[in-house]
């Protein structure tokens, strides 16, 4: 296949992006990325699908903007602005990306928190001609988070419970939840962040089409609960129960202490035994 011109791939890469992070138009955004696609951002899980689920689990806020873009041969470097992540700075990016048969196959990226005006010792703004406000602060106190908010700081953490062996667990709970995050299955006994992790990589083994579903959400001061939906069709052993080719659908409940604009503790309840009496042979 000939080569695209310098032009060629700055449109086609400049368009990719657009489509990905600003339309959400995964099944475009698939003819732009390549299925063989190499990720070796520290912030990403590996290939395309890494990139797809990590962009499906940000708020519905998130935006690109690009600054710059060069070439030389077959790579691509921009300079951006992720913002609308919920968190309190936008992002600055330099992505760097090598181009393959008309798509996107590898890429490299350096990314930072934006300067505010007071901390830029140049005195010029790091993306465009003018500083940016923060993008999102922080509630200043526990009333004032608000349902939204609510919802993006858990996001992450159930689509961590979407069909967990499929998806990035370690990305997606480092950005729902603080490093010190307790969640609790007894009134004394918790697991940590680190911890959590195999539990829901372990689920996903188990349980391949796992799926947990927001139904309800309230929001209470500093804490978030949230009444949830779980399905699947256990593949292995599930609970010293073994595999059937049954499907389950249970209840849950999460109480989730909010600190900073991410959880740091959590209080949930399953209802298991149901699941176990579905799936019986």
């Amino acid at each position: 296949m000939a080569t695209n011109s310098a032009a060629e791939n700055k449109a086609l890469v400049l368009k990719a992006f657009d489509t990905l992070f600003n339309q959400r138009d995964y099944e475009k955004a698939a003819e732009y990325w390549s299925e063989d696609y190499i990720q070796h951002s520290a912030h990403i899980a590996p290939g395309r699908d890494g990139l797809f689920n990590l962009v499906r689990s940000q708020a519905a806020t998130l935006r690109y903007e690009n600054s710059r873009i060069l070439t030389e041969g077959d790579y691509v470097m921009l300079h951006g602005r992720f913002s609308g992540h919920g968190r309190p700075r936008a992002w600055i990016a330099a992505d760097i990306l090598r181009m393959k048969d008309g798509q996107l196959a590898e890429h490299w990226d350096v990314l930072q928190d934006e300067a505010t005006a007071a901390e830029s010792r140049s005195g010029l703004p790091m993306f465009g001609g003018a500083f940016a406000e923060p993008d999102r602060k922080a509630p200043a106190d526990p009333a004032s988070l608000t349902l939204e908010d609510a919802r993006k700081i858990v996001a992450p953490l159930y689509e961590a419970l979407n069909q967990p062996a499929r998806k990035d667990v370690p990305a997606l709970l480092a950005l729902a939840a603080h490093p010190d995050y307790q969640s609790f299955h007894t009134n004394e006994e918790f697991l940590t962040r680190e911890q959590l992790i195999g539990v829901f990589q372990g689920l996903g083994a188990t349980v391949p089409d796992l799926r947990w579903e927001i139904r309800d959400i309230k929001v209470l001061g500093d804490q978030i609960i949230v009444r949830g939906q779980a399905t699947g069709t256990p593949a292995q052993e599930f609970w010293g129960a073994r595999p059937t080719g049954k499907s389950f659908n249970t209840m849950a409940i999460d109480i989730f202490t909010v600190r900073e604009g991410k959880l740091v503790r959590a209080y949930h309840v399953e209802n298991w035994m149901t699941p176990l009496q579905q799936i019986k042979g």
